[in-house]
């Protein structure tokens, strides 16, 4: 039996994937970003039908046209009140997943149309920028006592590894979303030693140890070389 929303989320990611679709959780507020050449799909996680999760739908189409709720697989979807979720999101152009829950297989329930062309551009790119800059995908969708590795925070553990291993990082060498770490250095993790020359405080390197980032950590540790990349 799904005791949690994150439970649904490997069998999706492994649905997408399989569809050729590359799959992060928890971008943007949206528990699953499933994306492939220009289609954006987003999918919201839930163990059961509820008015948050039509409201979470509404703000989802927004986005994209593409989205779907997420529960697990009810024990009778043909009965009147199954029908009448299907109604809802009938009406709201939104698609249905189920996850059955012995094998975790995952079932096209209802397809939305793809019709919708009510876009909010300016969230759609940022939604979409963020899935660009992000190189590890860590999170779980539905997680919420964990801290999500966002592209800022994987941006910025990414530049104290750097620091970590050679004591400083030009600006001059790096991407852009390493630059706006360095630059802006909302959470003074980062020390200015030259013109473009940044180097990091104890408090930013002690992020390093942070049990939520280890994996994270671990990884740019191991590909150092990248970092700046």
């Amino acid at each position: 039996m799904i005791q949690r929303e994150t439970e649904l989320y490997k069998p999706v990611e492994k649905f997408f994937t399989e569809l050729g679709f590359k799959v992060d959780a928890e971008v943007k507020n949206c528990d699953v970003v499933a994306t492939k050449d220009d289609t954006v799909v987003i999918c919201e996680l839930k163990r059961g039908f509820t008015i948050e999760l039509v409201y979470q739908l509404v703000q989802r189409k927004k986005l994209t046209p593409y989205v779907y709720a997420v529960i697990p697989r009810p024990k009778n979807m043909r009965s009147a009140e199954f029908r009448k979720k299907l109604d809802i999101l009938k009406a709201l152009d939104c698609g249905l997943l189920v996850v059955l829950n012995s094998v975790k297989r995952v079932d096209i329930i209802l397809e939305p149309k793809g019709e919708d062309t009510r876009t909010n551009m300016i969230r759609r790119r940022s939604l979409e920028k963020e899935v660009r800059t992000r190189k590890v995908s860590l999170n779980l969708g539905g997680q919420s006592r964990k801290k999500v590795v966002t592209a800022h925070k994987e941006s910025l553990i990414a530049a104290l590894c750097y620091i970590e291993k050679y004591g400083k990082i030009e600006t001059r060498k790096c991407k852009d979303n390493i630059k706006n770490v360095l630059i802006k250095n909302h959470y003074n993790y980062f020390v200015k030693l030259d013109k473009g020359v940044y180097s990091a405080t104890k408090a930013g390197l002690r992020v390093l140890d942070d049990e939520d980032y280890k994996d994270i950590a671990d990884f740019y540790r191991n590909e150092v070389e990248s970092c700046l990349k």
